[in-house]
Parts: structure tokens; C-alpha cells; sequence
């Protein structure tokens, strides 16, 4: 009877052992995720800012013109 407790103890050790485990290299993953987003937000922020300016300076270059 102690055995079978034992070994079932046992099992549950390394059943806990293992989620642990798991959670330690989930989180490990979800930083690296969450990191790579945020660079790629940056990127984005400085790709949508060059759109704007490029677009305000035709519209410049277009009202320059028609004002001649």
C-alpha cells in the first residue's frame, strides 16, 4: 500500500516537475514574442511617419505648382 503511494507521489512530482518545466520555456517564449511585436511596432511607427511626410511633401509639390 505505501509503495503504490509512493510511486504515485512520485508520478505527481514529476507531473508537477514537468508543467514547471513548461511554464519556465512558455514564458521564455512569450518575452521573445512580446519583444520581436514591440520592434516590429517601431518599425511600423517609422514606416507609416515616412508615408505621411513623403505624401505632405507631394501635396506641397502639387500645390507649388498649381500656385505658379
Amino acid at each position: 500500500m505505501k509503495l503504490a503511494i509512493n510511486q504515485e507521489m512520485n508520478q505527481e512530482m514529476k507531473t508537477q516537475l514537468q508543467l514547471e518545466a513548461h511554464e519556465r520555456e512558455c514564458q521564455m517564449f512569450r518575452e521573445l514574442v512580446l519583444g520581436k511585436i514591440d520592434a516590429l511596432d517601431k518599425r511600423m511607427w517609422r514606416l507609416e511617419a515616412l508615408v505621411m511626410a513623403s505624401t505632405l511633401s507631394i501635396i506641397a509639390a502639387v500645390a507649388a505648382l498649381l500656385l505658379r
